[in-house]
């Protein structure tokens, strides 16, 4: 029973923090090398800068979750929604 309400606590946080298929990512650098490259990786596979991140190093960017995955991740960047940070738009 407590496994069970544990995978459902961690399969909601993991569905919060997913990036959308499409739009703004996060893009959240783990290392000291993954933060050199990330704008210059984020563009090249696509995406256009928006804003800096809420977080020392990270960026705010709109592209889509399948040309940033693959090719980030690898490099040691992590994409994010970006209710995770904070930096969700503000609804009326």
């Amino acid at each position: 029973m407590i496994g069970q309400c544990a995978l459902t606590l961690f399969g909601i946080a993991a569905l919060y923090a997913a990036p959308p298929a499409q739009g703004r990512i996060l893009l959240v650098p783990m290392t000291g090398k993954a933060r050199g490259v990330l704008a210059a990786e984020a563009v090249r596979h696509g995406a256009r800068l928006v804003s800096a991140g809420p977080w020392a190093g990270s960026l705010l960017v709109d592209g889509q979750r399948a040309a940033l995955s693959g090719p980030l991740l690898r490099r040691g960047i992590l994409l994010l929604s970006t209710q995770v940070g904070g930096c969700a738009e503000a609804r009326p």
